[in-house]
């Protein structure tokens, strides 16, 4: 008799910060098709290679608690993680929860190159709170695909800093460094902006307005992306080029 109440799908997500609340809340404003985020924070705490390796050191348990709440597939979210550690050790660990769990496994870093690709953008700009270096290692995963990175707009930020931001800071830098990006970049036939721990969507919509160009966050790509793979994609009409594309 409640069946129509309960989930249809369930996304296992590692989020790399220990406080989860732009990224969920983006999420269920855009989702309405009854899918649930079962959410494990592993606590990044530094921008460094030596960090990841911490947090990702009991990966297993935390595939064991995703698959206690019998989840459909598994996103390792957030892409300074990739960009810290490099795309081969990436690749190593999407195959890991793939072959552990036996469910599709994908991460944020994947979703943002399938969501370019999908858009045709062969030459993207970054804005972010990245540093010169982790973007480096971000576009080696988009030269995988052919897509080549015009430029960077960057205000590089520890992890200890941007989450203390409040919501106007975090979403008025996501606008000043996206548009930065496609005024300096005009080369650029779209704009990827980076980071989770921001309120990023308002922002890619109000860009893509004012410059033409798609722009890209990781809320709306991992929605694409995962959603796409358990094959219950339907596009979401007046959000933005990538989430009303078919």
């Amino acid at each position: 008799m409640f069946e129509d109440d309960l989930p249809k799908r369930k996304v296992g997500v590692l989020t790399p910060l220990p406080v989860i609340d732009n990224g969920a809340y983006e999420f269920y404003r855009l989702v309405k098709d009854r899918i649930m985020l079962v959410m494990i924070p592993v606590g990044l705490g530094e921008f460094s290679a030596k960090d990841v390796e911490r947090v990702f050191a009991p990966i297993d348990s935390y595939l064991d608690k995703l698959m206690e709440r019998r989840v459909d597939i598994v996103v390792q979210s957030g892409v300074p993680l990739p960009a810290l550690i490099g795309v081969q050790a990436h690749d190593r660990l999407i195959a890991h929860i793939a072959q552990y769990t036996r469910r599709p496994a994908t991460s944020s870093i994947l979703g943002v190159v399938e969501a370019a690709k999908h858009l045709g953008i062969a030459n993207i700009a970054f804005a972010n709170k990245w540093s010169d270096q982790m973007n480096r290692t971000l576009g080696e995963f988009f030269a995988r695909a052919n897509i080549a990175v015009e430029g960077v707009a960057s205000k590089v930020l520890a992890p200890s800093e941007f989450q203390k931001m409040s919501d106007d800071d975090n979403i008025q830098l996501a606008y000043e460094l996206g548009r930065q990006a496609l005024i300096d970049l005009p080369q650029a036939d779209g704009l990827y902006i980076g980071g989770g721990a921001w309120l990023s969507q308002p922002v890619a919509e109000a860009l893509e307005g004012e410059f033409g160009k798609p722009v890209i966050t990781n809320v709306a790509a991992m929605i694409f992306n995962v959603l796409t793979q358990l094959d219950c994609w339907a596009p979401i009409e007046g959000h933005g080029r990538l989430l009303g594309s078919a």
